[in-house]
């Protein structure tokens, strides 16, 4: 959301269903237009939900993360869970849980210019 007169960003959530198209530019930005999937680093092409929104999850840039189609379609099978674990001291993170149990944590890449990823 931006101040009408200034159109500097003054919130990064919606009552929408689907991220508005400010709200994914913020995503994408964020994201470096990839695959939040630790493996996957595939174009991004769906800005999504971690935590489901029918199940209550918000329309906030701390709950949406860019995926590609394949990981997107691959997080509604089964068993897959996903969930934002993001501290206001941390980057953006997205902690997901395979069927197996397994958990991965994805985190954003550092933002551009602001030296390399250490941890």
């Amino acid at each position: 959301v931006t101040h009408p007169a200034t159109g500097t960003l003054v919130a990064t959530a919606s009552t929408a269903r689907h991220a508005p198209a400010g709200l994914a530019d913020v995503v994408g930005v964020r994201d470096q237009d990839l695959c939040r999937t630790l493996w996957c680093g595939a174009p991004l092409r769906v800005t999504d939900h971690a935590e489901e929104h029918q199940s209550g999850g918000e329309t906030t840039e701390a709950n949406l993360q860019g995926l590609c189609e394949r990981c997107n379609l691959a997080k509604q099978a089964p068993g897959w869970h996903a969930r934002p674990t993001t501290s206001p001291f941390s980057r953006h993170t997205i902690e997901t849980t395979t069927p197996t149990g397994h958990r991965h944590r994805s985190r954003a890449p550092a933002p551009l210019g602001h030296g390399r990823d250490i941890a």
